[in-house]
């Protein structure tokens, strides 16, 4: 392939501001290069870029690159879109793309179904995107909290947080103390290492300990929320139903018949 003839400039690919596209790229031999508002980056193998149209992006064949093998296809759904773009902008726009991946395999069935014109009707084609989309946004946030680190400060806390819930801590600012941190100095590592809060995993510590309760005791709601670190039943029967949607009891007996 000519240098010349693979050259594209994402301000000339068409696309509107208000209704943007995204075009996303998987290298599978050779490599290429994509030129960003921020760096320059070459595309080898086992990466794959994202670029929204119109933007400054630039990827082309190089003159000092011999071949670029690759795969593409283009996503016009809005909502797909914007996701992606949310995701982009937190987890960079070249990422490593493992063979075995379940992103890679997301793709390559997306990229057949539309090629073979396989689908049965737009909704199945919508699952395929959807499906996609979903894996994007998991490897995006593992970019961003690898594995290693978080599990090591999750498990650390889980400790922490089952061991104080009797006495109704450990709060936020007490486990920041605990790391000679401000509690805005933790919350900031914590959402960098994790992707969440302290307080949200806080509260998901606790409700995992109401819903083996609720499942393997007979305990009355009162005790749990005792138990728990909750102030009373009404408080922890409050936040239970903002997380699973239904309240402790039915929950108790949803449970427990599928136990039987």
């Amino acid at each position: 392939m000519d240098p010349l003839d693979y050259y594209w400039d994402g301000r000339k690919r068409g696309g509107h501001p208000k209704y943007p596209y995204v075009i996303w790229q998987y290298t599978l031999s050779g490599w290429g290069s994509l030129k960003t508002e921020r760096a320059q980056h070459r595309l080898e193998p086992g990466t794959a870029f994202t670029t929204i149209v119109p933007s400054d992006d630039i990827y082309c064949l190089p003159k000092k690159s011999s071949e670029w093998t690759f795969f593409w296809f283009i996503i016009h759904h809005p909502y797909v879109v914007e996701r992606m773009k949310k995701r982009q902008k937190m987890a960079s726009q070249v990422w490593p793309v493992r063979p075995d991946s379940t992103l890679l395999g997301r793709a390559v069935d997306l990229y057949a179904s539309v090629r073979t014109a396989d689908c049965q009707d737009e909704f199945t084609e919508e699952s395929f995107l959807f499906a996609f989309m979903l894996e994007y946004e998991r490897l995006g946030h593992f970019l961003l909290h690898p594995a290693e680190p978080r599990e090591r400060l999750l498990n650390e806390l889980r400790g922490e947080i089952l061991s104080g819930m009797r006495h109704g801590g450990p709060t936020v600012d007490q486990l920041a103390a605990k790391r000679k941190m401000s509690r805005s100095a933790f919350s900031h590592h914590f959402r960098d290492v994790t992707g969440s809060t302290p307080a949200r995993f806080i509260t998901h510590v606790k409700l995992g300990e109401v819903t083996r309760m609720l499942v393997q005791t007979d305990l009355k709601l009162s005790a749990i929320a005792e138990l728990t670190g909750f102030a009373d039943a009404t408080h922890l029967g409050k936040v239970f139903r903002k997380r699973y949607f239904l309240t402790p009891d039915r929950y108790r007996r949803v449970n427990s018949l599928s136990a039987r």
